[in-house]
């Protein structure tokens, strides 16, 4: 299948299927994703200027095994919770955590990547996708209306946007979603501006840069009153000893362990 239809940051959604795809391969341990490996070699994509990204491969997989944690997690203690990925990509989230009987799971990103995603991964009755930006809040009305707890996933989104659109963007779901609980990366700070340093996103004939982090993650809680944090990850802490030494040692000081570091953090709306 060609790609030509994903330019930009929906062309970045390869990179992260490539990294599950290698490391389910390679027997790694941080993830194992079989429909990554399938959808790989349907694509018709020059995935070997990637393999020497290391950091990038290992760092993808580190991040979607935390949050695929806490999504566990979450439907274990809310069986009925109603799930949405934002800028899902062609992320198997919902299948590779054994496609959960929730009340409903919702797969959203901007039309043509979910062009993409309809060809190589068929919806069902209980996993169906919005083609539509996140910032159309239409979706906050659809998950709303089921009167259930609801989850909201962005992995690998938010920092393509500048910082007063991601600041409008939680703005806005706070008020208009009740409660909820939001599960998202945040980049690391110190990579804002410098996407050509990227091991993989150097790699792509694109311009697209990174745009946001936050030094602290408690500093979104300013955002707005309804904004909580309730549990960060930072990735060095659960790499298994994939990550460069180098970076691992770097990032036990603690001036560098923020702004080296990815995280993953639970938001709480309420």
């Amino acid at each position: 299948m060609e790609t030509t239809l994903l330019t930009g940051v929906p062309e970045t959604m390869l990179i992260t299927l490539w990294a599950k795809a290698t490391e389910t391969q390679q027997n790694g341990g941080l993830i194992e994703d079989n429909d990554a490996v399938r959808m790989m070699k349907q694509i018709d994509y020059d995935f070997s200027k990637f393999k020497k990204a290391k950091m990038s491969q290992a760092g993808s997989c580190v991040r979607a095994s935390l949050i695929d944690k806490e999504t566990r997690e979450f439907i274990k203690n809310n069986p009925d919770a109603v799930v949405i990925q934002l800028g899902a990509g062609i992320d198997a989230r919902y299948q590779r955590i054994g496609a959960p009987k929730v009340e409903h799971w919702y797969d959203l990103d901007l039309p043509e990547a979910i062009e993409v995603r309809r060809k190589l991964l068929p919806e069902s009755e209980r996993n169906t996708y919005i083609a539509q930006s996140l910032f159309d809040y239409s979706w906050c009305d659809t998950v709303k209306a089921h009167g259930k707890p609801i989850l909201v996933i962005i992995e690998g989104v938010m920092m393509y946007f500048e910082p007063e659109k991601v600041r409008e963007f939680f703005c806005e779901i706070c008020n208009r979603l009740g409660k909820a609980t939001v599960l998202m990366d945040i980049l690391f700070y110190s990579g804002v501006k410098h996407a050509r340093q990227h091991d993989a996103m150097r790699k792509m004939d694109n311009d697209v840069e990174f745009k946001w982090s936050v030094l602290h993650s408690v500093e979104m809680e300013s955002w707005h009153e309804r904004l909580h944090l309730g549990r960060e990850y930072f990735m060095s802490d659960h790499d298994q000893g994939r990550l460069p030494l180098i970076f691992r040692l770097l990032c036990k000081i603690p001036y560098l362990h923020t702004r080296f570091n990815q995280r993953i953090v639970r938001f709480e709306i309420n």
